[in-house]
């Protein structure tokens, strides 16, 4: 096998090298695409050279065509940013191309380069723009742009202007992940790598082909992967991230998960997690009232989520990879996700608890291959049995949960010190992301309704719910849970509020709203024609967000789509008539709407019992990540609801005109 292997990498290091696509001919290519998009990107040519130490020289050329005046605005200034704590970036040219073949260069000293703004993570990022100016339909924006170093901080930004500092985090190892796709077209692609001859790596191309090719170099061997016509992914409603569906490159030279598992516990095993006698102190005083290990867990995990801000500044050694150590997070009281996990393992180690850093890709797919998919720290807690109990501090602030189960599903990878598999966080039900209604009504001869409505919840719709009420001023809050009834019924009148402390979560979220609706119902003799008010609620609340979907096509779905959690909504309702309800003269559902499925059901029914009207309702959304063909049973589920709340009730009573 390694004999025919080499055979087949000599026999293409003696072709002659492919010549660059022709960019005229790409242009007019492009054309096709009139009418459909705003640009077309007709090359993007990346080669990367990779030293010894996993540093790493690349040169990028882009070439994008514009085809209508939105495309035009949109390109007339390409920016992108950097850290320049480890890493170079310059405009080595940049020209348009005309329509009539002229060409305008750029001249570089109108590139600017300024700090990137900034919103809670505070790293000297820097934002290089090229202004191409006012452009044309027909236009093209070519640039060439040099980068030396890595993508992550982690490096001491005192560091002199010496190669070392341009090192990855994992010396001599290179990894990359490289998109084939995006939402506009790309003509031709192409990205080379080239490595030491004693720097082998493992590649694997994910929902497409690509065509490679290997060449023997002065230095060492060149891997070249080349596409060409490659046609965009298409939008589509609440889509999963492009990263999970695109066609992509995924490389690396680190052997196994266990490799970098192994390394992420040796970086910060003896840095990060030296507890002082200040924190063993405060770890008693916080767990000094516990009884159980559970509790312990539960407040230490909590304090750490409520009082270390989430706000990112450069420190330092310790950016990126390196979580930060225990007596500076202790003392300065902020940090990013890595920082809130330093200073949790930190706490739990203190009060005698197993506890190690993990790493995992919030709102993406990790792909089963040693490359770097990482952008989230949080911690995993090693359980009496060898399992490990996922914790997140970064995510719980202010809410019931130790884990937030948004994250269900997820990969991740823990630092230890005998190296980890790729794991993945356990299925959360439905059932622990309950949103209840119970709501019992009265409807007087005019049409006015009189009621009260419980609600209650539990796991993210919780969180939800508690954020949304958290952030508000106590009018505003008021506002909130009232103003969902205002919408439906604009002459509502409140009569009592009350709800559970936004800020104490010894409890679950509840809210219990007394309120009168005059002109509720539309009177015509002895019938009232009404919608639910229980159902237009739960529809109304910005907490069930699903029941906002729209499914205008349920059948054609070509992608996977995701929700913020999973959830069940159960709603229970009684309407009382002023008289015995006449069954032959109204209009209720003769049957309950029963869908089953696997990923959404609905259990929905409006019936009469003497003179009440009674609304049950059980809605279960079974999943945080929908594969495409759930779509048709989701919009189903969902749309039942949604066609139940919008839909007009009449209600004749005994004894009048019908």
């Amino acid at each position: 096998m390694k004999k025919l292997l080499l055979f087949i990498v000599i026999a293409v290091s003696s072709l002659p090298l492919l010549a660059g696509p022709d960019l005229a001919e790409l242009s007019e290519k492009a054309d096709q695409y009139q009418g459909k998009f705003d640009a077309v990107t007709l090359l993007e040519d990346t080669s990367v050279n990779v030293a010894p130490s996993g540093m790493t020289h690349t040169v990028e050329t882009t070439a994008i065509k514009v085809l209508n005046d939105r495309g035009c605005r949109h390109y007339q200034t390409v920016s992108f940013f950097y850290d320049p704590l480890t890493q170079i970036r310059q405009v080595l040219s940049a020209e348009v191309i005309h329509g009539d073949g002229t060409k305008t260069e750029i001249p570089l000293d109108r590139v600017r380069s300024y700090p990137q703004p900034a919103r809670w993570i505070y790293w000297p990022n820097t934002r290089i723009s090229i202004p191409f100016g006012l452009l044309k339909p027909g236009d093209i924006v070519r640039y060439k742009v040099e980068m030396k170093g890595f993508s992550y901080a982690l490096l001491d930004k005192t560091a002199g202007d010496n190669d070392s500092r341009f090192q990855p985090p994992m010396k001599g190892q290179f990894y990359a992940i490289v998109h084939f796709q995006g939402f506009s077209p790309i003509l031709y692609k192409s990205y080379s790598v080239e490595l030491p001859k004693d720097k082998p790596i493992q590649y694997k191309f994910f929902n497409g082909e690509v065509t490679p090719m290997a060449a023997f170099t002065d230095g060492g061997m060149k891997y070249t992967f080349t596409k060409e016509n490659i046609q965009p992914v298409k939008r589509e409603p609440h889509m999963v991230d492009i990263s999970n569906i695109c066609e992509k490159l995924l490389i690396s030279t680190t052997v196994s998960w266990k490799d970098k598992s192994e390394w992420f516990y040796s970086v910060n095993e003896d840095f990060a997690f030296n507890f002082t006698p200040e924190i063993k102190k405060k770890v008693d005083e916080i767990t000094g009232k516990c009884k159980t290990d559970k509790e312990k867990i539960d407040k230490l995990n909590h304090w750490v989520a409520h009082y270390i801000r989430y706000s990112g500044l450069s420190m330092g050694e310790g950016e990126g990879y390196t979580l930060h150590p225990a007596d500076m997070n202790y003392r300065d009281r902020q940090g990013v996700c890595k920082d809130k996990a330093s200073m949790l393992i930190s706490f739990l180690r203190a009060a005698g608890f197993n506890a190690y850093p993990a790493m995992t890709m919030a709102g993406a797919r990790i792909e089963n291959f040693p490359a770097d998919h990482f952008n989230h720290c949080v911690v995993a807690l090693r359980e009496k049995d060898g399992s490990f109990r996922m914790l997140d501090p970064t995510w719980v602030p202010w809410v019931r949960e130790e884990w937030s189960s948004a994250e269900q599903e997820q990969q991740y990878l823990v630092g230890y010190k005998d190296g980890q598999p790729l794991r993945t966080t356990p299925y959360s039900p439905p059932e622990k992301h309950f949103y209840r209604i119970a709501s019992k009504c009265r409807i007087d001869r005019k049409g006015t309704l009189s009621g009260t409505l419980a609600l209650t919840a539990e796991g993210q719709t919780d969180a939800r719910i508690r954020r949304y009420a958290q952030r508000l001023f106590k009018n505003e809050r008021d506002a909130y849970f009232t103003g969902i009834i205002r919408q439906a019924f604009p002459g509502a009148v409140i009569k009592k509020l009350r709800y559970q402390d936004p800020w104490d979560i010894s409890k679950n979220m509840t809210a219990t709203i007394s309120f009168k609706i005059p002109h509720f119902a539309t009177v015509k003799g002895n019938s009232f024609y009404f919608r639910s008010p229980a159902l237009l609620y739960a529809a109304g609340d910005p907490a069930n967000r699903m029941l906002k979907w729209k499914f205008t096509d349920k059948k054609k779905r070509k992608y996977g789509f995701r929700s913020s959690c999973t959830k069940l909504i159960e709603i229970r309702e009684t309407i009382q008539l002023p008289d015995t309800l006449d069954t032959a003269h109204s209009r209720l559902p003769k049957k309950a709407d029963k869908i089953s499925g696997k990923f959404a059901g609905l259990n929905l029914s409006i019936a009469a019992d003497n003179s009440i009207i009674k609304t049950t309702a059980t809605l279960s959304l079974k999943k945080r990540v929908y594969p495409a063909n759930a779509w048709q049973n989701v919009a189903d589920a969902v749309g039942g609801f949604q066609k139940a709340a919008n839909a007009w009730l009449k209600a004749a009573i005994s004894g009048g005109a019908k």
